[in-house]
Formats: C-alpha cells, structure tokens, sequence
C-alpha cells in the first residue's frame, strides 16, 4: 500500500471491503467477517491491536442500522454509506492518534487528506466490486 500514497497518506483499503461485505451479506456473518478484517489492519499497526477491531465491528453496525431503510440497490445509500463511514473511521482515527501523539496541526491536515483520499479509493473500490458481482461466466461444452 505504500506505492499508494500521497504526501505520506496511505489510505485503507479495506474500508470499501467492509461497507461492501456490510451491504451484500447478512448481518451474523458480515460481523465475523468485518472483525477478521479488523484483525488484518491490528497486525500491521501493533500498538493499538484490538481497536481496530472493534471499531469495524462498531462501523459494521452502524452500516446495517443506517442501511435498513434504503432499498438494497439504492445508489444514493450506497454513496451516502461510503461518506459517513469514511467521515467516522477518520475521527475515530483522529481521536486515537490526537491521544496517543498530540493533535497538532500536522494531524490535522493529514487527517482531512486521509478522509478524502479514503472517500475517492472507497468509492473505486466499493464500485468496482459491485461491478464484479455481477459479472457472470458461463461455461458451455461444445
């Protein structure tokens, strides 16, 4: 992922996943899913092993609750899904590295370019698996 950044911002990758497995799977087996997902992100970043975790299990729900009153194919929940995740992961994540380091204005600014970086690679990624779902193969003997 660090061929991804910009300005030393390296975004997440596996926010879309979650929104997607959130949206497509139902909720028992999306929460077991999204908390091996945030395992995953845990084991690059030591110091804060768990929370992550937690806080995709958190994001998880809350995606489930604000999903509940959109159709399923409903573009507009979709994208207001991506932005309101990607607005709570980067506060979340402003909050636990304002805590542990200091919330200075260097924070601050990657902080605001992280959540707009994330919004653009979530929406890429959120729709190009949306995209691959419905691709069907069909394998004919002749």
């Amino acid at each position: 992922m660090p061929a991804l950044a910009i300005w030393n911002v390296i975004p997440n990758i596996l926010l879309p996943w979650l929104i997607y497995t959130v949206w497509t799977r139902p909720r028992d087996l999306a929460l077991i899913v999204v908390f091996i997902i945030g395992l995953m992100f845990d084991s690059v970043n030591p110091m804060t092993f768990g929370l992550y975790a937690f806080v995709f299990c958190l994001l998880a729900l809350a995606i489930n609750e604000f999903r509940k009153p959109f159709e399923t194919e409903s573009f507009v929940a979709k994208m207001l899904t991506i932005g309101i995740v990607n607005l709570l992961f980067s506060i979340i994540q402003l909050l636990v590295f304002g805590v542990t380091f200091s919330f200075a204005s260097p924070l601050l600014t990657k902080s605001l370019l992280g959540f707009g970086y994330n919004v653009l690679l979530s929406l890429i990624v959120f729709w190009g698996l949306q995209l691959l779902s419905k691709v069907r193969l069909n394998i004919s003997n002749d």
